[in-house]
């Protein structure tokens, strides 16, 4: 600031600082440009969601370098009469409920899909209350109007029961038709998109430090944490340092949305950053630019605290850890899982919600009594094997399709946590070695490694964690002397009657009916 002394009047020159200052708190926002428009696109699973999108990508995206979209990262860009557009690819299965409404936030325009052959369906109305929610402007798309069995005008009349008034009908929500199989109406909904968004006056500021939002989160096996993320303000530049809650790094990596490596990045693109200490939580906004950064409310992502998922009054308490191959499946997981529990008046004590395969330390953080670990789209590191069979009370469900946990996890939990046991495990033992049958039976020998074997005890033949036949003990020996138990690390002999003949590296699970 500069003084002067002319007829006593002072006069002060601002610091461009203060003048920025002044200039925001005045509604004056200095260095503004147009960006392009984010959309999410939302409706009912199966009503044509992802093949709209893929014909868009097919038909709107110039890829002359590489062929195609090789990495996914959860969005993309188009670009249609130089109008660039950005495409949130939501998953539309109704168990990623959370992260379309997550979605949402971060979107300035949403098409809400609805079949014309089949019309309103629950994830439809589910979809119109996020976009509700979220306060953005929407578009109907009226997909599969090449069936034969459309019919426009009856959806159009169940879009009006809902609350959705379309233009034409006494309402401002545009609606168009589409086929992603002909590509008729494409052209004319991506018109829409375009004129909203310049409705809108979508701005944003190219030379501020980069800030946005977290859309995926995943581990990945040879460069580390990865985030999927949408840029909302500023420049994103490779090497700027960033933040997400709790969760800091440096961009050590910056690809845009086909995989290919970048410099730098500005608002509205989709870019894939490697570098974060951490996992970044989806749904959360994250900071850039700067190499101090001050976190005002650090978050505590689910995998730091100890959750409460169903019914808080239910006496049934499932100790649960969660992992998956993605924070997005994770968070998903935890939604089937709380309703689960209050479709069914259980109450799950979630441990763990972590991405990153299964391994020991996992089974050291369930407590002593039953607990249950769900992987999803993930490996089990070798020793779990053997873990599952020396815990009886320890339940592992796995696979790569969220509904199939779900039904397997109900099972599962009727059968083990609910129904009382008829049976007590007594022991268990590796079998080390195979001799010659006596009268058809079989003598083994083997290594107590559970519990204790007593003469006469019946038990499960388990190959490869699989239960596949029943036997009984006929003789039970300890340096080859008969003897009535032998206990654990002891090893023995036994003359057996087993169904299947037993093969070196089976365990029998010994048990007596209660």
């Amino acid at each position: 600031m500069k003084t002067g002394a002319r007829k006593g009047l002072q006069v002060r020159v601002l610091s461009p600082p203060l003048i920025l200052f002044i200039m925001k708190n005045k509604g004056i926002q200095p260095g503004l440009i147009s960006r392009p428009p984010v959309i999410v696109v939302l409706g009912h699973v199966d009503h044509g969601k992802t093949s709209l999108l893929d014909y868009i990508k097919k038909t709107k995206i110039v890829d002359e370098e590489t062929g195609g979209i090789t990495q996914h990262i959860g969005a993309y860009e188009i670009e249609v009469d130089k109008h660039k557009i950005t495409f949130i690819d939501t998953p539309g299965h109704e168990a990623f409920f959370k992260i379309r409404s997550r979605g949402a936030k971060v979107a300035d325009i949403a098409i809400l899909v609805v079949a014309a052959e089949e019309g309103i369906k629950l994830q439809t109305k589910e979809s119109f209350d996020i976009i509700k929610n979220a306060e953005i402007p929407f578009i109907i798309a009226l997909t599969k109007i090449d069936k034969p069995t459309a019919n426009l005008e009856k959806v159009k009349n169940e879009l009006s029961e809902l609350g959705v008034l379309l233009e034409g009908r006494g309402g401002d929500v545009p609606c168009v038709g589409v086929s992603s199989k002909t590509g008729e109406g494409v052209d004319e909904l991506l018109e829409l998109v375009i004129l909203l968004s310049e409705m809108q006056e979508l701005k944003a500021n190219p030379n501020n430090a980069a800030s946005g939002i977290v859309i995926e989160s995943r581990l990945d096996r040879f460069r580390g944490n990865t985030a999927s993320l949408i840029i909302t303000d500023g420049t994103l530049h490779l090497k700027d340092e960033i933040i997400v809650g709790n969760i800091s790094g440096k961009v050590k990596i910056l690809e845009n949305f086909k995989g290919k490596p970048i410099i730098k990045a500005t608002f509205s693109a989709p870019v894939r950053v490697v570098g974060l200490e951490g996992l970044a939580p989806v749904g959360e906004t994250f900071y850039a630019g700067k190499t101090e950064i001050e976190v005002l409310e650090p978050i505590k992502t689910s995998s730091q605290i100890i959750k409460e998922l169903g019914n808080k009054d239910s006496e049934i308490e499932i100790p649960l850890i969660i992992k998956s191959d993605t924070v997005g499946s994770g968070e998903a997981l935890e939604e089937i899982i709380k309703q689960i529990g209050i479709d069914n008046k259980w109450l799950f004590l979630l441990f763990k919600n972590e991405v990153g395969d299964i391994s020991e330390n996992d089974f050291k953080l369930t407590p002593s009594k039953d607990a249950l670990i769900i992987g999803f789209r993930v490996k089990r590191k070798p020793e779990i094997s053997n873990l599952l069979l020396t815990r009886d009370n320890l339940y592992l469900i796995e696979g790569d399709i969220i509904y199939e946990i779900k039904d397997k996890a109900e099972e599962l939990i009727k059968h083990k946590f609910i129904e009382k046991p008829t049976e007590e495990i007594l022991g268990k033992l590796e079998v080390l070695a195979i001799f010659n049958p006596i009268k058809g039976n079989q003598l083994i020998g083997g290594k107590i490694i559970e519990g204790k074997a007593q003469g006469k005890n019946t038990f499960y033949l388990v190959r490869n964690e699989e239960t596949i036949a029943q036997g009984r003990i006929l003789n039970l020996q300890k340096n080859r002397i008969e003897v009535s138990e032998v206990k654990r690390g002891e090893e023995c002999g036994l003359l057996v009657s087993c169904s299947k003949t037993i093969e070196q590296g089976d365990r029998l699970v010994f048990f007596r009916k209660i």
